[in-house]
């Protein structure tokens, strides 16, 4: 049967559903209508039909169909950034005993939950032996796909070179396979890795290949796609020295976030609603099998309708139950979202969306009231080397150190964030240029009396500063980071480990 929309096929799916009585197909169309809501972007009535999934009436089919059950349901909770649930759906089934479609498929879920959450379903170096293992079954859509997740996790640790050999050798075939998702993708992450080993003439090339692709296709692209994009671009054009092309790609990559936050956390509301309905669902059951043993026992009709009213009044209290409990469970997600969001995973610092958001609205306050605002920009001093020399865990213990060291320096109505790999970000209330710069310096100092031999860490950690004033920019944010972007940029030309004010010349 040829299905030419969504809603044919929704009409098609539901009708299997309420007629057939073989538990297999049966099964087979629950899948096929959690992908179908998915991909319309209903995750309630997705996760209210994944959920019967569970049913005990399924526990008998074989394995190797109930797998399918399992990814749709973990693709479904992976795009609502619920990744500990998908993880532990994944690690329900041993996949390497199913056909090879059906593994690779597999595969390619757990690689993208890694990269996006860090959280691993199988091992790294088991993931890379099933990528090899589905090459040479010819499953190459997976595979490429795959590859790339962990080319992406690889510059988040860094290890640039090892994603840099991964992106270099397979580009042609990624290219030429005539997937534009993956093309994207996996431009986008090759522009990443070359920026991030300062190859910026081979990264303009690239990202000229990218944003041609890009620009075809932007209307039908994914917002998981363009948000890799755009964070390529943003980081290529700031890296390129051209801060304006820069703040235009970032605010798209700030619009592509938010959109994607906003869809995340409806879908995971949805599932937390669809749960609360399936317990509901399920006492309702109970409660009307109850009262019908009751009933066959009654003889008096006095007596069946004082149990009645019983029942009655049972059940309204379990809903008022269920009722609360879902008020709860949704308070709880909101406030586990909020956290994501907010706050860097790492550093425990504000979140580069969030810290946008304190500064915006700082701006318009002091503009308002006509209020000094100061601003500080900076980042660690040859934090590449530390990361190739020590590796990822020092450099994250470097990360976690400096964040401290200056929240210590700041007051409680002060604001700080990471923006960057390595680059934070200080918002300073009612302090006029002077003083931000005084508390840059001390800041500077802080981190410079950091002992990372006492750790155990061969190495000196330091600094670089920018500081600008919202008055000299008229309160506006992209001025504002740029004048700080650029006084940053000055400090690194002049030796690093110092601080720079948007206007150098005044103190020379």
């Amino acid at each position: 049967m040829l299905l030419t929309n969504y809603d044919d096929a929704e009409r098609f799916y539901l009708q299997v559903l309420s007629q057939s009585e073989d538990l297999e197909l049966k099964y087979k169309t629950l899948v096929s209508v959690v992908n179908l809501y998915q991909l319309k972007g209903d995750f309630y009535q997705a996760f209210s039909y994944g959920l019967q999934l569970n049913d005990v009436k399924y526990s008998e089919l074989p394995e190797a169909v109930k797998s399918s059950g399992l990814m749709a349901m973990a693709l479904a909770l992976m795009d609502s950034a619920l990744y500990d649930e998908a993880a532990a759906t994944l690690g329900k089934a041993d996949f390497s005993e199913y056909p090879d479609n059906v593994r690779c498929t597999a595969l390619y879920l757990q690689t993208q939950i890694a990269y996006r959450s860090h959280i691993w379903v199988r091992p790294e170096s088991q993931l890379q032996d099933e990528i090899r293992y589905c090459y040479n079954k010819q499953q190459m859509l997976y595979a490429l796909l795959s590859e790339s997740a962990l080319s992406i996790y690889w510059l988040s640790v860094p290890q640039t070179n090892k994603a840099l050999d991964v992106l270099r050798n397979k580009q042609s075939l990624a290219l030429s396979f005539g997937y534009t998702n993956l093309a994207m993708i996996w431009q986008a992450t090759f522009v990443n890795a070359l920026v991030q080993n300062d190859e910026l003439k081979l990264a303009s090339e690239q990202a000229e290949v990218l944003t041609q692709l890009f620009n075809k296709h932007k209307e039908t692209t994914p917002l998981e796609v363009a948000t890799l994009i755009y964070h390529a671009l943003v980081k290529l054009n700031k890296a390129a020295q051209q801060p304006a092309r820069a703040l235009d790609y970032a605010e798209d990559l700030f619009s592509a976030y938010q959109k994607t936050y906003d869809k995340q956390q409806s879908a995971a509301l949805a599932y937390h609603a669809a749960l609360m309905l399936a317990a509901q669902r399920k006492q309702e059951i109970d409660t009307l099998s109850q009262q019908a043993n009751q009933l066959q026992l009654e003889t008096a009709l006095a007596k069946a309708e004082s149990e009645n009213q019983r029942l009655y009044l049972l059940v309204g209290s379990v809903l008022v139950l269920l009722l609360a409990v879902l008020v709860v469970r949704s308070h709880r997600v909101r406030v586990k979202l909020k956290e994501r969001v907010t706050y860097d995973k790492l550093t425990r610092v504000y979140s580069r969306d969030h810290f946008e958001e304190v500064l915006e609205a700082a701006l318009q306050q002091a503009e308002k009231q006509q209020q000094e605002l100061g601003f500080i920009l900076f980042d660690l001093d040859h934090f590449k080397s530390v990361n190739d020399n020590h590796g990822h865990q020092t450099g994250d213990w470097a990360l976690q150190q400096a964040a401290n060291a200056a929240k210590e320096c700041l007051r409680k109505s002060d604001a700080i964030g990471r923006i960057g790999g390595e680059e934070f970000a200080i918002l300073l209330q009612e302090c006029n240029f002077a003083q931000s710069w005084a508390l840059a310096e001390t800041v500077r100092q802080a981190i410079e009396a950091l002992e990372p031999e006492q750790a155990g860490y061969a190495f000196k950690l330091t600094a670089s500063f920018g500081v600008s004033s919202a008055k000299n920019c008229q309160y506006h944010a992209r001025k504002l980071i740029s004048d700080a972007d650029e006084a940053l940029y000055l400090a690194k030309q002049a030796g690093r480990n110092q601080v720079m004010p948007e206007e150098p010349r005044e103190l020379w």
